[in-house]
């Protein structure tokens, strides 16, 4: 049985799921067109962990990434993929098999970039469908997009928070927040669960805004304060209930 389940694809087979995640990123670079720029560096992590997020936060275990690059190898291609490497094994995940396209034939002037990740899990292990009334939803981290992702790392999760999310018994579920923003996937979080969110939303939390390279994600959780945030460096907010 094939599933779309939020941005992923599920495929159920026996006892096992495969979970397909995906990215996308462009203009954003050191080309001359690019229109934010900034360094491959940059440019590989927050790709990269964009579409690892979707898959630690439903319990999957990545095992291929395809990396399909709108830049020529040398030398920018052998930067960003330089950069995707030096994350995955700082993050314990480099036993990932890599693969991957460039562009040869024509010359590129703003950077592209799309990522496809295929990831598995036992089904009784993934983090879907399992929030119950009365469960409490808590933001990780701000939605922040463009400039200010550069400007406010502080309140960023990165690829090291989303696998710490991935690992906790205590999370039930966990939501990236990405370009569509915090109410949207709030309103998914209803249609999945068939509950209804009882927010108390602080003003400062902009539940419209893009949460760019997933900067923040939405917790469910049975504690109102979970312990993962002794573990986790960033801004944790209450949000509310499920009723």
């Amino acid at each position: 049985m094939i599933e779309r389940y939020r941005d992923l694809i599920i495929i159920y087979e026996k006892d096992m799921a495969y979970v397909i995640s995906c990215d996308s990123l462009g203009a954003i670079g050191n080309k001359k067109n690019d229109v934010l720029k900034t360094d491959e560096d940059t440019v590989g992590k927050a790709t990269i962990k964009v579409a690892l997020s979707e898959a630690l936060c439903v319990g999957a275990n990545p095992i291929v990434i395809c990396d399909t690059l709108a830049v020529e190898m040398n030398p920018t291609g052998n930067r960003i993929l330089k950069s995707i490497k030096k994350e995955l094994k700082e993050n314990g995940l480099d036993d990932i098999v890599l693969t991957g396209s460039t562009e040869e034939n024509f010359p590129t002037s703003m950077t592209g970039i799309g990522i496809t990740i295929i990831s598995r899990a036992k089904i009784s292990d993934l983090k879907i469908k399992k929030v119950e009334k009365g469960m409490h939803i808590s933001l990780l981290g701000y939605p922040l997009v463009g400039e200010e992702v550069l400007k406010n790392p502080k309140d960023v999760l990165q690829l090291k928070d989303y696998v710490e999310i991935s690992n906790s018994k205590e999370i039930i579920e966990a939501i990236p927040v990405g370009s569509k923003g915090i109410g949207y996937e709030l309103r998914v979080l209803e249609e999945v669960s068939g509950l209804k969110v009882e927010d108390k939303i602080p003003p400062h939390v902009d539940i419209m805004k893009s949460g760019g390279p997933s900067t923040c994600c939405i917790i469910v959780h049975k504690e109102k304060k979970p312990s993962i945030m002794n573990t986790i460096n960033k801004p944790l907010t209450h949000m509310g209930r499920l009723v």
